[in-house]
């Protein structure tokens, strides 16, 4: 059997980035569920805690969807989807900093 991605099938070539990619994955997810389980849930959350909390999450989650947008075996548009999903939550928490610091609660009262 080739090693070579371009000679496999679709689930060979799947298969293989996936058995490339596992190891980083799972460690970034195991990571994920830690900070998760030692977040305070008691602290009432605000817009600019929420937005946090999905930017903590998305960027555990991302060498997943990363691995996902690249499988031969999942179809052309679903894999594009998911890169321009990838693409806008890069572009939201690239500037998540400015919107919780602009965010002040009640300011236009």
């Amino acid at each position: 059997m080739s090693t070579n991605p371009k000679d496999l099938n679709p689930m060979e070539a799947s298969e293989a980035l996936i058995r490339a990619s596992k190891r980083s994955v799972d460690a970034s997810l195991r990571n994920l569920q830690k900070e998760m389980e030692q977040e305070n849930t008691l602290v009432q959350e605000t817009p600019g805690t929420r937005l946090q909390r999905v930017v903590k999450i998305y960027r555990s989650v991302k060498p997943l969807l990363s691995v996902i947008s690249t499988l031969p075996l999942v179809p052309p548009a679903w894999r594009a989807a998911i890169v321009m999903f990838v693409q806008a939550l890069d572009a939201l928490s690239g500037v998540s900093g400015e919107i919780t610091a602009q965010f002040k609660a009640g300011k236009d009262l």
